[in-house]
């Protein structure tokens, strides 16, 4: 149970860079899961036509 929540306040990375997401934006990749993008990749996530959710 402990492990569920330490995951909850985890910082999220971006999905493209990998480092830690500033202002994390959500869009959904290739396969429909829910990603965090940070500010930086926003234009990269748009032009590899991510879904913004």
């Amino acid at each position: 149970m402990w492990q569920r929540l330490k995951n909850v306040w985890k910082p999220k990375r971006c999905a493209i860079c990998k480092k830690k997401a500033e202002k994390p934006t959500t869009y959904y990749n290739d396969q429909g899961e829910s990603v965090p993008v940070c500010f930086k990749c926003v234009p990269y996530a748009e032009r590899r036509a991510f879904r913004k959710g």
